[in-house]
Formats: structure tokens, C-alpha cells, sequence
């Protein structure tokens, strides 16, 4: 069966999974590795020994496992039934070999499939088909496995990393010794005629925003932002509203999941229905000015705060900065929380604000972000779920 990016399929007849990846491309040098991440809560790969790959083949419990492949290039394989109840997630990944240090891309890659397939019956489950979407990119997080009510389900994500392998393992909360990548190094100084201009801030980073604080980060080719959620029980939804440089403005959000080669060259992975978590991908930082973060919550939710849902907006720009956005104020009668801000306006870096609006009591209208990029709560039209 072939499935789609932002699709979610449950694994209940499946004990053993085993997930390979095909490719080809006209690069004879190139080389692509599958990799898995078990991650426990908040998405954090907790220890070195819970990434696998081709250097480290087995999980401690061996319920995870890799194995170098022949015509179909590694797979993971995974015991579902073994794997510790702290690991909540299993993330599979694709990078390029040294993709940074040989000049390497996805772009040069021209097939690319998943597949996903029941290792004690050897018969195919899903397929996935991917990449055309990715340029520069030499790291993918193609899906996730997670827990969903006694099964494991997959989610298909499919999204790009720049920054290969040490962005990947920042995302998860891994850090690795003699990187392959170079987003530390800047080649090519500043001129001397232009000792003003600001560099971008390259320094690694992972900053809670503290209340209505602003950070600057450096702008790069893509930027993912999730808002994650710790009650599993309750429905939120990622809004995403946009201000291109053309002026055009609108939303991406489950009704409208954006395209990545077009307007508004942002995407939303698909609608989480209580997974936890929702990423948009901004493809094409360039074309944007201003976006603003947003979580609606569901009149079937009843009354509860968003933060007594530990709702958060995290924002990577995949080159080692991941900002995230808590919230802080008790707030149990509003139906919208915007988040976070993002500014793109400087050439070489975004700014990211904290701001923690709340919808007035009752109030169903969605916020609204202008041309400007101010935004007012309670402006936007009523969406009912």
C-alpha cells in the first residue's frame, strides 16, 4: 500500500518491522545511510547508545537493530513488542555520507522509497515515495513510529535536514565528535568596505524563550517548527500565518497544508488527531517576512489551560539553534494561543519572539497577522473543527 506525506497507518498485526530504503542516483561517490532514534518524552534521544547506525548496530535491549543491505541500502529493523515502555517514539533517518564535506545533496538524489515491511512474513506493508521536494538538503527524518492506544503507529514526516548528520542528532538531543558538517566555519569573510554588517550568529544553541523574549538566529535554507503537546488525550492544532515578501498573506493548517515549490513554500505535516505533535517546514526562508505560530483548541477538549497541556512551539533552523517557545500564563477559557513570532526581514538572520496571546473567553475567531507583521487575537474567521 502506498501512503502519503502527513499520513499516519497502525502497525497492529506486526510484531517485527523492517524498514529499508531504496535510492538511485548518477553520483557514484554518493552513499546514503539509514539510522533510527529512540526517543522518550519531549522527543530527546536520552543516550548516545539510543541511536543506531551503521557504528553502533543494536539498541542495549537489541529490540532495535541495523543491518548493511545489498540491493536495498541497510534497514532497521525493530521488535515492537520488546521495546522499553520509555521510549516513546522510534525515528528513522536518512543522510548522506559525508554530504557536507564532498558537496553532496538530496537534490542529486532521484529516487528515493520507504519501505516498510513485516519481517516474520516478509510481506511489504506501506511504501512511500519522497524527495522531490528537497534541494540542499543531506539529512531526512523520513517518519516515526509511536505509541497510540496499546498499537504502534507510523507517521510519514519526510522532511529535510541541512547540517547532515550533527543537525539531526542536535534535533534529537545527541551531540557527535568530529562533525562532518561545516555550519561552524564561515569560508567567506565579510568584505572590508562593509565592516558593519552583522554576521550571522552561528553558535549552537538550545534556548527556552523567557517571557515575551526575542533571539536572533541565523536565517538558512529551511526552518521546521512543531508545537508539541504532553496530554495525548486532547487535540491542538498548528496554525501557521504568513506574510510572503510579495505581500501575499494567508494560513497553513490542516484544512490548507501549503506547498513546498510554490506560495506559500511552507507545509504542515498533517493533522496530529491527539499524536502530540504537528512540524510545518518552511522550504524557501527567503520568500518569507513575517510568521506567527498558533494553537487552536478544540471546543470538544472541554476547559483547560494550554499550559497544563505543556503546549510549546520549538523552532530549528537546522543548523544547530533550536529555540522554544513555553508558555507561562495559566489561561483555561481560550480556544487560541498564539505562540511565536518569527521575523525574516534581515538578510542574514530571523528573530524569534515569545509572545503568549490568548483569545478572549469563548471566543472561536482566529488571530490575524498583517502585512506589517503585527497580529491581534480575536480578528480572524471562526473555524469549527
Amino acid at each position: 500500500m502506498q501512503i502519503q506525506r502527513g499520513q499516519k497507518v497502525t502497525l497492529e498485526n506486526t510484531t517485527q518491522l523492517e524498514c529499508f530504503v531504496r535510492w538511485s542516483t548518477p553520483k557514484k561517490d554518493m552513499e546514503l545511510d539509514i539510522s533510527s532514534f529512540l526517543l522518550q518524552a519531549g522527543d530527546r534521544c536520552e543516550k548516545d547508545e539510543h541511536f543506531i547506525f551503521y557504528g553502533q548496530p543494536h539498541s542495549p535491549d537489541k529490540s532495535v537493530s541495523y543491518a548493511k543491505g545489498t540491493i536495498l541500502d541497510g534497514s532497521i529493523t525493530i521488535q515492537l513488542n520488546t521495546v522499553p515502555e520509555t521510549i516513546e517514539k522510534i525515528a528513522i533517518a536518512l543522510t548522506i555520507h559525508e554530504g557536507d564535506a564532498q558537496n553532496l545533496r538530496f537534490q542529486e538524489v532521484e529516487k528515493l522509497e520507504l519501505l516498510l515491511r513485516d519481517a516474520a512474513t516478509g510481506n511489504t506493508l506501506y511504501t512511500y515515495s519522497f524527495g522531490d521536494d528537497l534541494q540542499q538538503e543531506t539529512a531526512i527524518v523520513v517518519g516515526e513510529l509511536y505509541r497510540y492506544k496499546g498499537y504502534w503507529k507510523f507517521s510519514v514526516i519526510g522532511s529535510g535536514f541541512n547540517g547532515g548528520l550533527e543537525a539531526l542528532c542536535l534535533n534529537y538531543g545527541l551531540e557527535i565528535e568530529n562533525s562532518e558538517s561545516s555550519i561552524q566555519s564561515d569560508p567567506t569573510p565579510p568584505p572590508i568596505e562593509a565592516p558593519k554588517k552583522e554576521k550571522p550568529n552561528l553558535e549552537k544553541m538550545n534556548i527556552n524563550l523567557k517571557k515575551k523574549e526575542s533571539i536572533s538566529i541565523a536565517k538558512s535554507n529551511k526552518i521546521v517548527a512543531t508545537l508539541e503537546w504532553a496530554n495525548r488525550k486532547k487535540d491542538l492544532d498548528l496554525y501557521c500565518f504568513y506574510v510572503l515578501k510579495n505581500g501575499d498573506t494567508g494560513k497553513v493548517y490542516y484544512r490548507s497544508m501549503g506547498n513546498a515549490n510554490q506560495e506559500p513554500f511552507i507545509t504542515l505535516d498533517g493533522d496530529s488527531r491527539g499524536a502530540g505533535k504537528e512540524t510545518i517546514v518552511i522550504h524557501d526562508p527567503s520568500k518569507l517576512k513575517y510568521v506567527l505560530f498558533a494553537a487552536y483548541s478544540a471546543v470538544s477538549n472541554g476547559i483547560g489551560s494550554f499550559k497544563s497541556m505543556k503546549a510549546q512551539a520549538v523552532v530549528d533552523n537546522q543548523l544547530g539553534q533550536r529555540i522554544t517557545s513555553p508558555l507561562y500564563e495559566k489561561n483555561r477559557l481560550a480556544y487560541w494561543v498564539a505562540i511565536a513570532h518569527i521575523d525574516f526581514t534581515d538578510a542574514d538572520n530571523i528573530n524569534v519572539s515569545h509572545v503568549e496571546r490568548y483569545s478572549k473567553s469563548g471566543s472561536e475567531h482566529s488571530p490575524e497577522l498583517y502585512a506589517d507583521g503585527l497580529f491581534e487575537m480575536d480578528r480572524g474567521v471562526v473555524e469549527f473543527k
